[in-house]
């Protein structure tokens, strides 16, 4: 496992890599971050599903409170987005060792926002390998439109992404799962709201499902997605940084959108190094002291860098 950890990335984007890869002396350490975990996942991943379990409890004890299960229904989907970041780690397989239980339970993480696990693994799995590429990136078409359409775009994520998987992913065994998981998010989903809106559980589908799965389509997740590669929506098509990774992607090291979204605003970080977990980024991202790229601390859309001069970031 030596240099396991090391990016792979096309030539047009080796020299920006090399600028923030680490050096050797720290094989020994990167080896152990990206080393996955199985305990330590499923801890966070029972403590981030018991939150969202405590919310929908909240949803039905406060009947009768619509603007506090209001409120609760914009906290579940934000919630949401956090279960999206931890099957995004067993899709790049640094949840666990085993590649069929980070397949098992990133399908039953994908299963809450419905989007089939193999969709988001494969295509995501493109975007790492293809970043700022317009003809390969499976995420260009969200920042090509500019900065204006960006986070309307994002909105649209979830079915695109789908029919995309459908469309450039060959037919054969990856297609099929593609298409098995759908089937199975679908009857199951459906299942549910019957056997809810039978039970009379109006609160709970309007609270804890519907409302909570619109906030994290229309709010969280085009925040989040867009935010990550935001200076993308403001390059040129032919500007050169579109393809450099301390130029068209920001890390936000907010504790606060640490814990709420998985830590997946360390996104230079996790670019650099796909296979370490969520909940060992801050720790990398200490490693990263002293390197050249984009940061955005607290709020959103202010942009700094580590070390460069002023007028080196877009």
């Amino acid at each position: 496992m030596q240099n396991e950890h090391r990016p792979r990335t096309p030539s047009a984007r080796q020299a920006s890599r090399a600028a923030l890869a680490l050096g050797a002396e720290l094989d020994d350490t990167l080896n152990r971050l990206c080393t996955p975990n199985g305990r330590a996942f499923a801890a966070w991943t029972t403590l981030y599903l018991a939150a969202w379990a405590l919310g929908v409890v909240l949803v039905v004890v406060l009947h009768g409170w619509p603007l506090l299960q209001l409120l609760t229904s914009v906290l579940l989907g934000s919630h949401l987005h956090a279960l999206t970041v931890l099957q995004h780690d067993c899709g790049h397989r640094s949840a666990f060792r085993s590649a069929k239980v980070n397949r098992w339970v990133g399908r039953g993480l994908a299963w809450f926002v419905f989007m089939p696990f193999t969709t988001f693994t494969e295509l995501h799995r493109r975007h790492h390998g293809f970043l700022g590429d317009s003809q390969h990136d499976p995420d260009e078409w969200f920042y090509e439109g500019g900065a204006g359409r960006l986070f309307m775009r994002e909105c649209l994520f979830m079915p695109r992404f789908i029919y995309l998987s459908l469309v450039r992913i060959p037919p054969g065994e990856l297609r099929g799962r593609v298409v098995n998981e759908l089937l199975f998010n679908s009857l199951t989903h459906l299942l549910l709201l019957a056997v809810l809106l039978g039970l009379g559980a109006t609160d709970i589908v309007v609270f804890a499902y519907l409302l909570p799965m619109l906030c994290l389509a229309c709010v969280f997740n085009p925040i989040s997605r867009g935010y990550e590669h935001y200076p993308m929506a403001r390059l040129a098509a032919d500007d050169p940084r579109r393809q450099d990774l301390r130029f068209n992607t920001i890390s936000v090291t907010s504790r606060v959108f640490g814990g709420l979204w998985a830590n997946i605003g360390f996104h230079v970080e996790h670019h650099m190094y796909p296979r370490v977990p969520f909940y060992r980024l801050p720790a990398l991202h200490r490693l990263f002291h002293g390197k050249a790229y984009q940061l955005a601390p607290y709020p959103l859309f202010q942009f700094a860098s580590h070390s460069s001069k002023p007028g080196d970031m877009p």
